[in-house]
């Protein structure tokens, strides 16, 4: 426990001396495919299918009223920001493997225990985040028309009520399987 706070210690001052207060930056995202982040308001007026989605739409609502450029957007944004975390967490624990190693070299007693979780923990941030990092390369390479799913498809009434029931139909599935895994 004393090694655990004697480098958690050391990494925030450490910190602390690297990054000076950073100001806002506009992550690298932005392209002929996605809005830039620097002004989302800058381009012209938009009607509902194109603007961002709000927390408390359904999946449904969504799928069905937003633009798909729209949504692969947000995927891209989402995913990006959970991709960042990612890798901040991998490049924090890979950290603290040197720090034991070399705290080590010098001499200090480190137990197995520390080195076996700082190295298990290390490996499940780097793998999820290369699987995060390729879901956000196919997400951003997906063509999408910048239309409502029925627009793109050209649908009739009775193919659109078809299409709201599929779409309804994988919502409630979605629910399903992440209640499930919140239950377990």
């Amino acid at each position: 426990m004393g090694m655990r706070t004697t480098l958690g210690r050391w990494f925030r001052r450490l910190g602390d001396r690297l990054d000076p207060a950073p100001g806002p930056r506009e992550m690298g995202l932005a392209s002929r495919k996605l809005p830039s982040l620097a002004d989302p308001d800058g381009a012209p007026a938009a009607g509902t299918e194109t603007t961002p989605s709000v927390p408390w739409q359904t999946l449904r609502e969504r799928a069905m009223t937003k633009s798909l450029m729209t949504l692969r957007s947000e995927a891209v944004y989402s995913l990006g920001a959970l991709h960042a975390a990612h890798l901040a967490a991998a490049a924090v624990f890979d950290d603290r493997r040197l720090a034991v190693a070399l705290a080590q070299r010098s001499g200090e007693a480190v137990g197995e225990e520390v080195r076996t979780k700082l190295a298990e923990a290390a490996s499940i941030w780097h793998r999820d985040g290369a699987s995060l990092g390729m879901a956000l390369t196919a997400i951003g390479a997906a063509q999408v028309p910048d239309l409502t799913l029925a627009e793109a498809l050209q649908v009739d009434d009775h193919e659109a009520a078809a299409l709201e029931a599929m779409v309804e139909g994988y919502q409630i599935e979605l629910q399903r399987q992440i209640l499930e895994e919140a239950e377990s």
